[in-house]
């Protein structure tokens, strides 16, 4: 679990009962096998969804973090890029509540083809790559290591299978400074990304979850300084993950 210490004792009962839970997992894979919430319909056609996820699409509980401070603080201002595009939910209520163009990166080829459709199915207008965000054009590739789990792979969770995913240097992308939101979702490299606002000087708006795992105390209070340093405050909260504004 990727929640703080407090966070994990107050929700540890409904998280498997409700959130990860196998029987209902079934039920959802098996018998209703596509996913929806609100007006949007997502497929699921990924192999390596373990069973249990598959209840939270069933009680819309996936993403409920996110999805809960993207629809209480976008609107038409925000012109989003979004890092990690999983199954297209988050890009999905991303595009909707701004109206605007998303841009969206995903690293893992296995899930890119399911992203695409559910983009397109949902009607959202948007400009998908196919690899990794980067701030230094002399690094070509980044390893990003697999799991069971296509929600996990993460440059930060290790495992014996991994990927050398090709980096697309920022400058590269034309209208970057066109975009004033950035959506992190990225197993742990919201760190990466939060050390290197200063060279998106055009974000005004940072959502991020913040993987308490995959940090010490000291490396989660040094990356609060570094948002405090770039005139990020933070504007709202829902369990792991922020929404913070640059003043």
């Amino acid at each position: 679990m990727v929640f703080d210490k407090l966070t994990k004792i107050l929700i540890l009962p409904l998280y498997y009962l409700i959130h990860h839970n196998i029987i209902f997992g079934l039920i959802q894979k098996y018998f209703l096998k596509v996913f929806k919430y609100k007006k949007f319909k997502f497929f699921l056609n990924i192999k390596d969804i373990p069973i249990s996820n598959y209840s939270s699409f069933l009680f819309n509980t996936y993403e409920y973090n996110d999805r809960t401070l993207i629809e209480r603080n976008l609107s038409r201002k925000n012109h989003c890029i979004v890092i990690g595009g999983g199954l297209g939910f988050v890009p999905c209520i991303s595009y909707w509540y701004s109206r605007n163009k998303i841009i969206v990166f995903e690293i893992n080829r296995k899930i890119i083809n399911n992203l695409r459709k559910n983009l397109n199915y949902n009607k959202c207008k948007y400009k998908l790559f196919l690899k990794n965000l980067n701030f230094n054009k002399k690094e070509i590739n980044k390893k990003f290591y697999l799991t069971k789990d296509f929600l996990s792979t993460s440059s930060k969770i290790k495992s014996k299978k991994f990927i050398k995913m090709k980096n697309l240097f920022y400058k590269n992308i034309t209208d970057i400074n066109q975009y004033n939101t950035l959506i992190i979702d990225a197993e742990g490299d919201e760190e990466y990304y939060i050390n290197n606002l200063k060279y998106l000087k055009n974000i005004k708006h940072l959502f991020f979850e913040l993987h308490y795992n995959l940090f010490t105390e000291a490396e989660i209070l040094k990356l609060m300084k570094k948002l405090k340093k770039n005139r990020f405050k933070i504007k709202d909260k829902c369990f792991n993950s922020f929404y913070f504004a640059k003043s």
